[in-house]
């Protein structure tokens, strides 16, 4: 039993270094956060130059990748949905230190004016589509938190490798959630479970044990993207 509290106390005590080393990186990366974005998104715009838009796709990557990481499957999927097949999808990816820019992408696909939105405008509104890589499953959850607070719901999160001190919780604006996880040299910095605010709005629908991976091809696993097309999906069937 004591063996099993020290194992315990080791890989939590790692978990937190490692999750302040990376933090602290994103905090000096990103000297203005959602205080710009808070600006921004009070005057967001549905003139954003991306008309049809449906389905919103957006990714975040790992904090030592660029958002056209051309390895990571956050990226490929990207690709994917830009691709002729998948004419009413917007997708675009982003760093975790900028993913206050990430949520003002979001938010230019949703009517503009002072105060919050309507039910209507929300019911109207594209559907949301989140994915996280390491600390870019942070950024993912604190932009979903974002969007949360403006009473906009979020059809899908998708964590792989998440790392971060508030990755743990997924808000009840999500409707579904979904975490992919590796036993590899980060295994005691990455989120296992996930807890939710409100099990009767939320559900987990996967979390998965990639045997194999490594924390970057982790991204390229083909049950993340089936998952994310799948809902693809099933939304433009629910549209009609």
């Amino acid at each position: 039993m004591r063996t099993k509290i020290r194992l315990f106390a080791t890989r939590t005590r790692w978990k937190l270094m490692a999750c302040a080393f990376l933090l602290a990186i994103l905090c000096v990366c990103a000297p203005t956060g959602f205080a710009k974005s808070a600006a921004a998104a009070k005057a967001h715009r549905s003139d954003s130059g991306e008309p049809g838009c449906k389905i919103l796709y957006a990714g975040f990557v790992g904090a030592m990748e660029t958002s056209d990481h051309k390895s990571s499957g956050v990226v490929q999927i990207r690709d994917t949905l830009r691709g002729p097949t998948y004419g009413d999808v917007c997708a675009n990816s982003f760093m975790p230190y900028k993913f206050s820019t990430g949520l003002d992408w979001i938010l230019e696909h949703f009517p503009s004016h002072e105060g919050a939105m309507t039910e209507e405008e929300v019911r109207n509104g594209p559907k949301i589509i989140l994915y996280g890589h390491s600390t870019g499953g942070w950024a993912m959850l604190a932009v979903a938190r974002e969007l949360q607070r403006r009473e906009i719901p979020v059809e899908l999160t998708v964590q792989a490798d998440s790392v971060g001190f508030t990755d743990l919780t997924i808000p009840s604006n999500v409707k579904s959630g979904a975490i992919f996880h590796a036993n590899d040299v980060l295994m005691f910095m990455t989120t296992k479970r996930l807890k939710l605010q409100d099990a009767t709005k939320t559900t987990i629908v996967a979390n998965v044990l990639v045997k194999g991976a490594n924390h970057l091809s982790i991204t390229r696993d083909p049950r993340i993207r089936e998952l994310v097309l799948k809902t693809v999906q099933q939304l433009r069937l629910s549209g009609k």
